[in-house]
């Protein structure tokens, strides 16, 4: 998980830094952090099942479900992590997508002078 994060990271640095004419590179950049954000994905939704089922086993010990889910939030920190992560890398894929679409429309709509 941590090489994840860290190419993560690695991308969005190389996103900051590209030219924003080079739609080769933002396509490449964009296909591949699309990539590695889904690995993280399934690495939130293992997370999600230890959240729901300390939740679960907290609930039949007795406890309240605000309580059980605030013992969860405790012994499941990724949980947080992992969704707060998830949700600036796709604020990213949206950047680049309308940084792409951006190109494409320029592309298409170029002025011709005669």
């Amino acid at each position: 998980m941590k090489s994840t994060l860290e190419r993560i990271a690695e991308l969005i640095e190389e996103y900051n830094s590209t030219d924003i004419f080079d739609g080769n590179k933002l396509n490449q950049q964009l296909k591949e952090l699309t990539s590695r954000l889904y690995h993280i994905e399934t690495m939130r939704t293992k997370a999600h099942e230890s959240y729901e089922k300390v939740i679960h086993t907290k609930v039949a010990e007795g406890f309240s479900v605000a309580r059980a889910t605030n013992e969860a939030k405790v012994e499941v920190p990724e949980m947080y992590q992992l969704r707060r992560l998830l949700e600036s890398g796709y604020r990213v894929v949206d950047a680049m997508r309308t940084n792409i679409s951006f190109l494409k429309s320029e592309m298409y709509n170029v002025t011709k002078d005669y």
